[in-house]
C-alpha cells in the first residue's frame, strides 16, 4: 500500500510539473527562440521569416516534450517524423548541422530550467517525479537528436546530387556548346568558382578500369600539383574519359602539366592535350583538341603517355574531311585491304611492319614473326595490286599516309556515338 501510495504520488507530482510547465509554454518558446537567433550565427543570418518558422519548429519540439513527460512513455514515431522534416530543412537551408545539434541542445536545456524551477515549487515530495522527469528529458533529446542527424545527412546527400546533377550538365553545356546564352554560362560557371575569363589547356585521359573512381583520382592529383590560391581546375568524368580543364597560371607550368599528372596518379593513364585557349569558345576548342589527341596517339599506337595536339597537326588534317580521307584510303591501298578482307590475307599489317622497321625487311619480319623472304614476297604482292612502288619516295608517302588515315578513321568508328 505504501508502495502504491508512493507511486500515485510521484506520477500525480510529475503531472502538476508537466501541467505547470505547459501553463509556462510561450515563455518557454520564447527564451529558446531568443537563445537559438541571438546566439547561433547560422540562424541569425537567415532573417526573420526563417525566424518565425523556427519558432513554430521549437514550440512543436517543446509541446512533443512535454507529451512525452505527461504519458511517461518514449516519443512517439509521428513527432519524430515531425522533428525529421525540420533536420531536412535546416540542411536545405544551409545551416551546419553542429547548429542544429546546438539549437537542440538549448531547447533542451532551457527546458529543464524550467521544469526544475516547477520541481522546485511542487508542494510536497517531486525528488521522484523530478528524477523522472530528467531522466525523460534526456532520453527525448537523445532521440530527438539521432532523428535530426540523419535526416539532415540524407537531405545533405540529396542537396549534394542535385547540385553534381546541375554542375554535370552545366559542364556538358560548357564543353559540347547548346543554345544556352554565353552569359548565363559564365554567371553558372561563377556559382561553381569557375573563372572562364583565364585561359585553359584541356586534358582528355583514359586510365585504368576503376568504376567510378577515375574522377576521383584525377582531382587530387591535380590538386597536388596546383598551388594554393591558384584558379580552380573543372574535373569530369565522361565516359571512359576523364576531362580536365586546367586554368593557365604564372605560378606554376601549365605546360608541364600532363606529364607530372601522369607521375602522380597510379596506373598506366594516357592523356590527350588541347590548347591552351581562351574564353567559352576556347574552352571549347581546347577540349575537342585534347580529345582528338588522345584518339591519334592511340590510334597510331604513338609511344608516350601525353599527346599533344600541336605535336599531332598532319594527322588532324587526315580526319578533318572524312569523306575526302575515305576516298583517298581507297585510291591509295583499298586493293590491300580488299585482298586481305576476301582472303584473310597480311598485306596491310606487312606493310605497316615495314615502316615501323624503317624500311628493313629482316626487323619487318621479326615484329611480324614471319620470315624475311615471306616479308619480301608480301611486299612485291602489294605493289603489284596498288600499282605504288616502294622505291619511289612520293609512293612511300602517299602508302604511309593512307595506312595512317585508315587507323585514324577506324579509331574515330569505334568511339562514334560516345559523345
Amino acid at each position: 500500500m505504501a508502495r502504491q501510495a508512493q507511486a500515485g504520488g510521484d506520477l500525480k507530482a510529475r503531472g502538476a510539473i508537466v501541467d505547470a510547465f505547459l501553463e509556462r509554454l510561450d515563455e518557454v518558446v520564447d527564451r529558446c527562440v531568443d537563445a537559438i537567433v541571438g546566439g547561433i550565427g547560422s540562424y541569425r543570418r537567415l532573417g526573420d521569416s526563417v525566424h518565425e518558422e523556427v519558432r513554430t519548429a521549437v514550440r512543436g519540439n517543446v509541446a512533443g516534450l512535454a507529451r512525452v513527460l505527461s504519458e511517461g512513455r518514449d516519443v512517439g514515431p509521428e513527432h519524430l517524423r515531425s522533428i525529421a522534416r525540420v533536420g531536412a530543412r535546416r540542411a536545405e537551408s544551409g545551416i551546419p548541422l553542429d547548429d542544429v545539434l546546438h539549437a537542440y541542445r538549448l531547447v533542451s536545456r532551457l527546458c529543464w530550467i524550467v521544469l526544475s524551477e516547477e520541481c522546485r515549487r511542487y508542494e510536497g515530495s517531486s525528488l521522484e517525479a523530478t528524477i523522472e522527469i530528467a531522466d525523460a528529458l534526456l532520453r527525448y533529446t537523445d532521440r530527438i537528436a539521432i532523428a535530426v542527424a540523419e535526416a539532415y545527412a540524407e537531405a545533405q546527400r540529396a542537396i549534394v546530387r542535385e547540385q553534381e546533377g546541375a554542375r554535370r550538365e552545366f559542364l556538358a553545356d560548357l564543353l559540347y556548346g547548346t543554345e544556352t546564352d554565353p552569359e548565363e554560362i559564365l554567371q553558372r560557371a561563377h556559382t561553381y568558382g569557375y573563372d572562364l575569363s583565364l585561359s585553359y589547356i584541356a586534358l582528355v585521359g583514359i586510365g585504368p578500369e576503376r568504376e567510378g573512381h577515375a574522377e576521383a583520382m584525377v582531382a587530387v592529383a591535380v590538386a597536388k600539383l596546383i598551388p594554393e590560391g591558384a584558379a580552380e581546375p573543372i574535373i569530369l568524368a565522361k565516359g571512359e574519359h576523364t576531362i580536365a580543364l586546367i586554368p593557365v597560371d604564372p605560378s606554376f607550368d601549365t605546360v608541364m602539366m600532363p606529364e607530372k599528372l601522369v607521375t602522380e596518379l597510379e596506373g598506366d593513364w594516357c592523356f590527350g592535350m588541347g590548347g591552351p585557349e581562351p574564353g567559352l569558345e576556347g574552352i571549347r576548342r581546347a577540349y575537342l583538341e585534347a580529345r582528338e589527341a588522345l584518339e591519334i596517339g592511340l590510334a597510331l599506337g604513338f609511344s608516350g603517355r601525353v599527346h599533344r595536339f600541336d605535336d599531332l597537326l598532319p594527322y588532324h588534317f587526315l580526319r578533318s574531311d572524312p569523306a575526302l580521307a575515305e576516298r583517298f584510303v581507297d585510291q591509295t591501298i583499298g586493293p590491300l585491304l580488299d585482298y586481305d578482307a576476301r582472303r584473310r590475307g597480311e598485306l596491310v599489317n606487312t606493310l605497316e611492319a615495314y615502316f615501323r622497321a624503317g624500311g628493313s625487311v629482316k626487323l619487318a619480319g621479326e615484329l611480324l614473326f614471319a620470315h624475311p623472304h615471306t616479308v619480301a614476297y608480301r611486299l612485291k604482292q602489294l605493289q603489284k595490286l596498288t600499282g605504288w612502288s616502294l622505291k619511289d619516295p612520293e609512293h612511300k608517302l602517299r602508302l604511309q599516309l593512307a595506312l595512317r588515315a585508315h587507323r585514324l578513321a577506324q579509331a574515330r568508328a569505334d568511339v562514334n556515338g560516345s559523345y
